[in-house]
């Protein structure tokens, strides 16, 4: 059976268990494009789903299955570590810092999304708990950085994303519309970039150009990085629909 398959199956189980035994189900860190497999779980198995990674702009997220009240996201079970270092002798990136926590041996799912700190020399990384104490011992340098690690107590600080805000308007709220929008293109380079299966939608390949997009919606174009439609602001005198985007630079 694919690794696919098997996740999938996994998130039944658990969405089942979280049915008939009224307890919250959670799963471990997903890959955000079985996010849509744990939403049909849960629709199968007539439970509620949540989803929550530690901030709102996490990508990788532990989906919580339940049938009575929402969990709180104290509840969910993962733990933000606060990583510090010397920025005079250092500047560590995102991929640093991850491949030097899965070069700990950690199996993917064991954690979550890296989050750069407002403060300069920090970030904030997201662990499974039953890694947190391993990861607290062994994680003790990314590239040249030697790293300070311990458990985050207060409110998380974190570095705005780098990009640009955009205001625009289109004929109609179409991936493709949006797309060529945002990018500066006509409407046929955006349509041949989604023929081509350049282009993701919340992580999932997107193949139609009549696709309707909604207000939070993240938009990969491979080749061209990726933006967010932020909102709908209505129709413009024209007729046209005016969308505000954020694209990202970082």
């Amino acid at each position: 059976m694919a690794a696919a398959e098997l996740d999938a199956k996994r998130l039944r189980e658990l969405a089942l268990r979280a049915r008939h035994s009224g307890e919250v189900c959670y799963t471990r860190f997903l890959e955000p494009s079985m996010e849509q497999t744990a939403r049909a779980a849960a629709g199968e198995a007539e439970v509620e789903l949540a989803l929550w990674g530690g901030h709102p702009e996490a990508e990788r997220r532990i989906a919580a299955f339940y049938t009575g009240e929402a969990p709180n996201a104290q509840d969910y079970p993962f733990a933000c570590l606060e990583l510090r270092w010397n920025p005079k002798y250092a500047s560590p990136g995102h991929r640093d810092l991850l491949g030097a926590t899965l070069g700990l041996g950690l199996e993917r799912d064991a954690t979550g999304d890296v989050a750069l700190g407002a403060a300069e020399g920090s970030a904030y990384l997201f662990v499974h708990r039953d890694v947190e104490d391993y990861v607290l011992a062994n994680l003790a340098s990314a590239g040249r950085a030697s790293l300070k690690l311990r458990s985050a107590t207060e409110p998380l600080k974190l570095r705005p994303p780098e990009g640009v805000h955009m205001r625009v308007t289109v004929s109609s709220p179409r991936l493709d519309a949006v797309l060529a929008a945002g990018l500066r293109l006509s409407r046929g380079e955006a349509q041949r970039l989604i023929d081509g299966g350049l282009v993701k939608r919340n992580h999932m390949e997107a193949l139609r150009g009549d696709l309707h997009l909604e207000e939070g919606d993240l938009l990969s174009v491979r080749g061209y990085g990726r933006m967010r439609v932020e909102g709908f602001e209505g129709l413009t005198r024209k007729g046209r629909q005016a969308v505000r985007l954020f694209r990202y630079t970082g």
